[in-house]
């Protein structure tokens, strides 16, 4: 491999899988009593870190117990990850990347998540040593957390580099000595790996 970089690191969420938590809590909705809304199901899911291995059907008990929510563990978890997508043109592009770098993955997620992109990715994203939330036990955008990703992966954070799609995420990367670029799109992340003179 020739690269200007160790690693690639990259966030699924808003960088390679499309998703929107809106769509997710309007269905969670839709299927609790009249009084919970969108509003009312995000807040109590907020309650808690999930993303740091905090069981989801403990959420999905939540749902039934607080909020009237009536549907068994198999119709929750369609609507679970009814908000998520894999992009086909940006998962193309991390194996072209790949060919020529090291690309691993750093992913706020949870296993039913991870379960369901990583199948909708052809198993692909295994390939890409995925460092997840819930089984490192820490989040972004703390410290720690990549902190963790670098002492898992054997990389030195000052040569690598970090994208995702929000800003604090990429603050508390750069906090743990990554370099880090918040994403925009494609066309970008094209046009700066490009000028970094990382080959594709």
């Amino acid at each position: 491999m020739s690269s200007p970089f160790q690693a690639l690191v990259f966030d699924l969420g808003g960088v390679v899988v499309q998703h929107d938590n809106a769509v997710l809590f309007t269905r969670l909705a839709s299927r609790c009593a009249p009084a919970w809304g969108m509003a009312e199901v995000g807040a109590l899911f907020r309650q808690s870190r999930w993303e740091t291995g905090a069981p989801i059907r403990d959420f999905h008990a939540q749902l039934k117990a607080e909020a009237g929510y009536a549907e068994p563990w198999e119709i929750f978890l369609d609507d679970w990850c009814c908000h998520l997508a894999v992009d086909p043109s940006m998962l193309a592009l991390m194996g072209e990347l790949a060919r020529h770098n090291r690309v691993v993955i750093f992913s706020n997620t949870n296993q039913e998540h991870w379960d369901f992109v990583l199948a909708a990715s052809g198993g692909a994203f295994a390939a890409y040593e995925p460092y997840l939330s819930h089984l490192i036990g820490h989040g972004k955008p703390a410290v720690r957390a990549f902190e963790v990703v670098a002492e898992q992966a054997g990389l030195d954070p000052a040569r690598s580099i970090f994208f995702d799609d929000k800003p604090e995420n990429v603050e508390g990367a750069r906090q743990a000595g990554f370099q880090a670029e918040v994403f925009r799109d494609e066309a970008w992340l094209r046009g700066f790996l490009a000028e970094k003179g990382v080959r594709a």
